[in-house]
């Protein structure tokens, strides 16, 4: 669009006029102020007796006496000669002479002004109609018109970057209980798809109908799923919406350039609004099935895939046509599956490939991570056993088994246990590391790898999502947490409060990728919460304080004291006796 270059050229000439302004202000020579100095008219040191200052001056007098110079130089001689009658009048007055070694200047305190030095064609008269005519468009109109549209803009947005009706929209509409489709229908209503450069327009209504064919077609072949237009929402800029991103999901190429690159800015859109939006608004809600699903959704938007599509169909040369045939002939389904086979059993299943395609699969099926759950531990600090309303602090450490580099760096200068080698009953080793993880996280911040996602229009993070849930309930314990910066290990550190019944509790624990499908674990963990008589009991506190000695000012004060409680103990008797 023409918005862009615009900026360009704005920010250009911007960029311009400061090199220029630098420039002239290098080159510029600045004048200092001469200061007036009346020894210096005379020609004469500071502090020179009356005499010599009187015999400098009438020197200097018939040097420039208009009377004694010649016709060229009268005017000068007689600026001359006024400097010098005042420098000979400043230093012989009394009064003079103190008002310039006080203030620097013979008539004493002067007032100072300061003024804007500006170009004569600004002040001419001639130049003053399109100089005011220039001001009142300025200030009229140009700065009027760009603060209120940056006021607009600012006010449409939420701290985001979501305009505000979206965010109502998903409010109003976000359930516990909701199916993936109508999320991704409730995502296709955001008014950013709304927006000048993504909304319908009557010039795509014949590319939008031949989209829909193909997406039609394909859906009912390998989706088992006929693709049909939103029920609650019926606007045609969520229809076109929708189109875009199913075209995504079922790789369906647009033949129209300008509708494929406005396909690639609604993927980038959505994948903004999952995760800054519809997610944030189920975790506050603590909704487990609707924070999963839309985590899922964040992988079909990354890697350009349908839901339950299978994983296989991520790796290059995999495709809607040869995939089923894969699985029926060689039972192969996902990326893990195919990297367990040796090279031979590899080559077989992929015999549908030809070698380069072979070659590219198995390349990128190496860099798909594989992830572990290596250790997994709740414990309440310091206590053998986790007890009702205790806050349970929950260790988990995840390993990316197929990982190139397996050295993690360590805390500078810090000491670290690694906390599979400790056990669950060590309560003072696990107090330690608990301790200490907070330092060491800040020291060992790594670079994720890049994902792999030839669908979607720019750099993606391979970054994690890390849930903790109820079983009984369904919701979530704590928020998720968004591992970023996971390349070999990562340790994820996480408190929440323990239920207040004595009880069995079993809880998942799932890690789903934000970017690849198929690379999800979960963990059933279970929680025994005891009551806390089971705890041994607190060791007695020795009192190592002695009796202060009877000399010391110490005893005396608490001898004194001790005789005021008596007196006040006989006092409260004989009033109870009478």
């Amino acid at each position: 669009s023409a918005t862009p270059n615009l900026k360009l050229g704005l920010i250009l000439a911007g960029w311009a006029l400061i090199f220029l302004l630098s420039y002239k202000v290098k080159t510029t020579e600045v004048m200092e102020a001469k200061m007036w100095d009346p020894y210096e008219i005379l020609g004469i040191d500071n502090g020179e007796k009356e005499e010599t200052i009187t015999r400098a001056y009438r020197k200097l007098s018939l040097k420039w006496h208009p009377d004694k110079v010649g016709k060229d130089l009268k005017e000068k001689a007689g600026e001359m000669m006024a400097e010098i009658n005042r420098a000979h009048k400043t230093l012989t007055n009394a009064e003079a002479r103190e008002n310039y070694e006080k203030y620097g200047n013979p008539d004493g305190m002067q007032t100072q002004s300061m003024g804007i030095a500006l170009p004569k064609l600004l002040v001419e008269a001639h130049t003053s109609p399109f100089v005011l005519a220039l001001y009142g468009l300025v200030f009229g109109f140009i700065m009027p018109f760009y603060v209120g549209r940056w006021w607009y803009n600012s006010t449409r947005y939420q701290k985001d970057h979501i305009l505000n009706p979206t965010m109502s929209t998903f409010f109003k509409n976000i359930r516990e209980h909701i199916s993936q489709r109508n999320l991704i229908e409730l995502l296709t209503a955001a008014s950013e798809f709304a927006e000048d450069d993504l909304k319908y327009r009557p010039a795509d209504e014949a590319a939008l109908k031949a989209l829909v064919e193909k997406i039609r077609r394909v859906s009912q072949i390998y989706a088992n799923d006929m693709f049909s237009a939103p029920k609650k929402f019926t606007g045609k800029d969520v229809w076109k919406a929708n189109i875009l991103l199913h075209a995504h999901f079922f790789r369906v190429k647009i033949d129209d350039g300008e509708l494929a690159d406005q396909q690639q800015q609604v993927v980038m859109t959505a994948l903004t609004l999952v995760h800054r939006g519809l997610l944030q608004i189920s975790t506050t809600h603590n909704w487990y099935t609707c924070s999963t699903l839309l985590m899922n959704i964040s992988q079909m938007l990354v890697q350009g895939v349908y839901c339950y599509d299978a994983p296989l169909i991520q790796l290059p040369g995999i495709t809607w046509e040869n995939q089923p045939k894969i699985f029926k002939e060689k039972n192969l389904y996902s990326n893990h599956q195919l990297m367990r086979m040796t090279a031979g059993e590899q080559r077989k299943a992929l015999s549908l490939l030809n070698d380069k395609q072979f070659e590219e699969a198995i390349q990128v099926a190496k860099t798909i991570p594989r992830l572990e759950i290596a250790r997994v531990l709740l414990t309440v600090v310091g206590d053998k056993a986790i007890t009702p309303a205790s806050i349970v602090t929950l260790i988990v450490k995840v390993r990316i088994a197929n990982a190139p580099n397996k050295i993690v760096p360590r805390g500078k200068g810090v000491a670290v246990a690694d906390i599979e080698d400790i056990s669950d009953e060590d309560t003072a080793a696990i107090e330690n590391f608990v301790a200490d993880f907070g330092k060491r996280e800040k020291e060992t911040k790594q670079t994720p790898p890049e994902a792999y996602c030839p669908y979607f229009a720019g750099r993606k993070d391979s970054q994690w999502w890390l849930s903790f849930a109820n079983y009984q309930s369904g919701k979530l314990v704590v928020p998720p947490v968004r591992i970023s910066d996971l390349v070999s290990e990562r340790v994820v550190v996480l408190q929440f409060q323990a239920p207040p019944q004595k009880e069995t509790y079993r809880f998942h624990l799932s890690i789903k990728s934000d970017s690849y499908i198929g690379n999800d674990v979960m963990q059933e963990v279970q929680m025994t919460v005891v009551d806390r008589s089971t705890l041994p009991s607190e060791p007695a506190i020795v009192d190592d304080i002695s009796e202060p000695e009877e000399d010391s000012i110490a005893a005396q004060m608490a001898q004194l004291r001790g005789q005021q409680a008596g007196a006040r103990r006989g006092d409260d008797e004989s009033s109870d006796e009478d």
